[in-house]
C-alpha cells in the first residue's frame, strides 16, 4: 500500500488552505515526524517539530502540541532542513536567451550586484524548489577575472528584498580557462593564466590603497575640518571590503596551478576566502587544510567537458573532507551537467567515492550556510532557527525517494500531489 501524506482529522477543515500552502500566519503547525535529520544534534525517531510565524520554535519527541495547531502526519517519512545550493547562477537568465551572468566588456567587474539582474518568477528557481532546494548563493558566472558581488537568496518571493538573507555575500573572482578564453578571444587582457593573476594582485593592490585614503581621512576629520574626503569608488568599495575582511572572495579554481594561484593571492592579501571548483584539491589537500580554507565542488566535475577538470575523480569530496578541509557540495548545473534539483544525489556520489555520510549531509546543509554566513538562520532543525524543511518519502541519497512537501519560512512552497 502507498504511502500518504495527510494532515490529521482534527484539521480536516484546514485541507483547502493547505492546497494552495500553509500559510506561517495560521498559528502554530506541528510537523509529526517518522525521523528527524536535524544535522547538527543527530537523528530524532518519532519526532515532532513546531512552527510559528515562520519559525521552529521546538523540536523534539513527546513535546505538547497547543490545541488550536495545524498538525501534519509525517509519521512514515524523513524530514531534514531545505538544501541548499552554494555556487549557482539561476534566475540570472532565462531559458534560451544568451548567457547573462558575465558582464563581459571589463575583466575586472566587483561592483557588479547579482541582486540587479536575478528574476524571482524563473522558471528554473521553481524547479530547483521542488526538489528541496530552499536556498542558494546566486553568483556571476566565470567568465570575468572579477565578476561581481553574489548573494545568498531564499527561493520563494516575489520581490528581491522579500527573497534575500545575505547581499552582498561576497566577492565572485575566476582563475583559470575562463576569463583567458573570454578575453584572449578579444585580444585582450588577460589571454593567460598569469594575466588573470596580474589583475587581481592590481585590483586588491589599488583597493588598498583606497582603504588607506579613507582610513587617513578618518584619522584627520576630527581635528582638520579642511580634511579632502576621497572620492567614493563604486569599484573599489568591494574589494576594499574584501581586504578589511568584511566580505569572502569566492574564487573559482580547478586546475592544481590555479588553485596553488588562488592560495597564494590569499596569503599575499589575507583574504577570507572559498575555493569553488577545486578540482584538483585532492592533490593539494593539505595546503587548503592547513589555511583552513573551505571548498565548495562537485563530487563529479564536469569531465571532458573543460580541459582543466581532466583529473577529476569522484573520490575529490572524500580526500578533502578527510584531509579536514571543510566541504559543501554542489550541482554542476550551470554548465550543463545534472540539475540542482539533484543535489542529494551529488552528495551521494561524494559518499559513494569515500566521503563520509554524516559529511555528506552536512555538505548541503549547516557547512553550505556557515560558510555563506548564515548558519544563524538555517542549515539544521534547531530551535529559532527559519522554518525550511523538506518532507522526503525515504532517504535523502536514495535515487527513488521522492520530495513531498518542501517549506520555506514556516510556509508550504511545493506539495506533491498523489497521482493515479
Amino acid at each position: 500500500m502507498k504511502k500518504k501524506l495527510s494532515l490529521s482529522l482534527i484539521v480536516v477543515f484546514a485541507l483547502a488552505l493547505l492546497w494552495v500552502g500553509v500559510s506561517a500566519e495560521q498559528g502554530v503547525i506541528a510537523i509529526k515526524a517518522g525521523k528527524i535529520l536535524t544535522i547538527t544534534s543527530g537523528i530524532i525517531e518519532d519526532g515532532i517539530i513546531l512552527i510559528e510565524k515562520g519559525k521552529i520554535i521546538e523540536v523534539g519527541k513527546e513535546l505538547p502540541i497547543p490545541p488550536q495547531a495545524i498538525i501534519i502526519d509525517a509519521s512514515e517519512y524523513t524530514v531534514m532542513p531545505g538544501m541548499i545550493e552554494a555556487h549557482t547562477t539561476i534566475g540570472l537568465r532565462e531559458r534560451f536567451e544568451p548567457p547573462s551572468a558575465d558582464e563581459t566588456t571589463d575583466p575586472c567587474t566587483p561592483q557588479l550586484k547579482v541582486i540587479d539582474a536575478l528574476n524571482p518568477f524563473s522558471r528554473d528557481i521553481k524547479e530547483v524548489v521542488f526538489g528541496g532546494i530552499t536556498t542558494a548563493l546566486i553568483t556571476p558566472g566565470r567568465l570575468n577575472v572579477i565578476g561581481g558581488q553574489p548573494a545568498v537568496v531564499k527561493l520563494t518571493g516575489t520581490t528581491i528584498s522579500q527573497m534575500v538573507l545575505l547581499e552582498p555575500a561576497g566577492v565572485k573572482i575566476s582563475l583559470g580557462e575562463g576569463p583567458k578564453q573570454a578575453y584572449g578571444a578579444k585580444r585582450k587582457l588577460p589571454s593567460t593564466r598569469m594575466g588573470s593573476a596580474y589583475l587581481v594582485r592590481k585590483s586588491l593592490t589599488d583597493a588598498d590603497y583606497y582603504l588607506n585614503q579613507w582610513k587617513e581621512y578618518e584619522k584627520k576629520k576630527a581635528s582638520d575640518k579642511e580634511a579632502k574626503k576621497p572620492k567614493l569608488d563604486l569599484k573599489l568599495e568591494p574589494l576594499a571590503k574584501l581586504l578589511e575582511g568584511k566580505l569572502t572572495a569566492f574564487i573559482e579554481c580547478y586546475r592544481t596551478d590555479d588553485i596553488m594561484t588562488a592560495l597564494r593571492i590569499i596569503d599575499e592579501f589575507k583574504l577570507k576566502a572559498v575555493l569553488v571548483g577545486c578540482a584538483d584539491g585532492h592533490k593539494v589537500a593539505d595546503e587548503i587544510a592547513r589555511r583552513k580554507i573551505p571548498v565548495i565542488i562537485s563530487p563529479m566535475g564536469v569531465g571532458p567537458r573543460r580541459i582543466e577538470t581532466k583529473d577529476i575523480t569522484i573520490r575529490n569530496a572524500g580526500l578533502l573532507s578527510q584531509a579536514g578541509v571543510k566541504v559543501v557540495i554542489h550541482s554542476d548545473a550551470s554548465l550543463g551537467v545534472g540539475a540542482i534539483r539533484e543535489l542529494p544525489l551529488a552528495a551521494a556520489f561524494a559518499v559513494k567515492g569515500g566521503m563520509d555520510r554524516e559529511e555528506a549531509l552536512k555538505a548541503i546543509t549547516i557547512h553550505a550556510a556557515e560558510i555563506l554566513g548564515v548558519a544563524d538562520r538555517i542549515g539544521s532543525i534547531e530551535k529559532g532557527k527559519d522554518a525550511d524543511l523538506v518532507i522526503l518519502s525515504g532517504d535523502p541519497f536514495h535515487y527513488l525517494t521522492r520530495v513531498e512537501q518542501v517549506f520555506i519560512n514556516g510556509e508550504i512552497v511545493f506539495e506533491k500531489k498523489e497521482q493515479n
